[in-house]
């Protein structure tokens, strides 16, 4: 039986008025698993992602375990072990590449491995804009500017929320590559509408539907647009 990373029970996210996300729901990670979280749009995807590292507070919970310890969203053990990269992010816009690859390596304590630094950044084709401010990049290499420093830190869980939304081809077949390495380091949950994602890069695949997320489906086989609706009406 694989080893749990992380399991939430009894979840329940809303906005105002309690106006329901998610409802009394469940989710299981195994350690060195990839696991895709797939629904329509407004399903709720990302706002479950901004509950699990704290940035949203209106949930309750009823029990979460991470690395056999039972802890909350917010505590310290939790928030040092994971990060999140996501689909829009416009913060440390004033900062270059380098200077926010030290703040967050010096952030999480974690000592940095510049070849492995390089790989990620030859990877994804981005040495020539390491200087570059945030701001002064495309929304692809935005996105490479969060990725390369996530995987860098090689954590044991990382939170991916639409991560091939910008990123042109070549990157994006070198962004399947290295999920498909994380295994060696760690467990990734990644939101995504794109078939392609959870076909090349997955081990399980989660529905969030209707308030709910659904069991854990291992993949077998490629998966069609037609499987993941029709594990959606499930």
């Amino acid at each position: 039986m694989d080893k749990v990373l992380l399991e939430v029970d009894k979840l329940s996210i809303w906005y105002e008025t309690k106006k329901y996300i998610v409802k009394d729901s469940k989710l299981s990670i195994s350690e060195n698993e990839i696991i895709a979280l797939v629904g329509v749009n407004g399903a709720g995807k990302t706002t479950l992602i901004n509950t699990l590292v704290g940035i949203h507070s209106k949930y309750s919970l009823g029990e979460f375990i991470f690395r056999n310890e039972k802890l909350e969203f917010d505590d310290e053990s939790f928030k040092m072990n994971r990060i999140a990269v996501f689909s829009q992010d416009e913060s440390f816009r004033y900062w270059n590449f380098v200077e926010y690859m030290k703040f967050i390596f010096e952030t999480y304590n974690i000592p940095l491995d510049s070849k492995y630094i390089d790989y990620l950044i030859d990877g994804f084709s981005f040495r020539k804009y390491i200087n570059y401010m945030k701001k002064d990049l495309s929304m692809g290499n935005k996105k490479k500017f969060s990725l390369i420093v996530a995987f860098g830190l090689r954590l044991p869980f990382l939170i991916l929320d639409e991560p091939v939304d910008g990123l042109d081809f070549e990157s994006t077949a070198f962004l399947y590559k290295i999920i498909k390495e994380y295994k060696a380091y760690g467990s990734i949950l990644m939101s995504t509408h794109v078939t392609e994602s959870i076909n090349e890069s997955c081990d399980s695949v989660v529905i969030l539907n209707g308030g709910k997320i659904g069991p854990k489906n291992q993949i077998q086989s490629k998966l069609s647009i037609s499987d993941i609706l029709y594990i959606t009406r499930e």
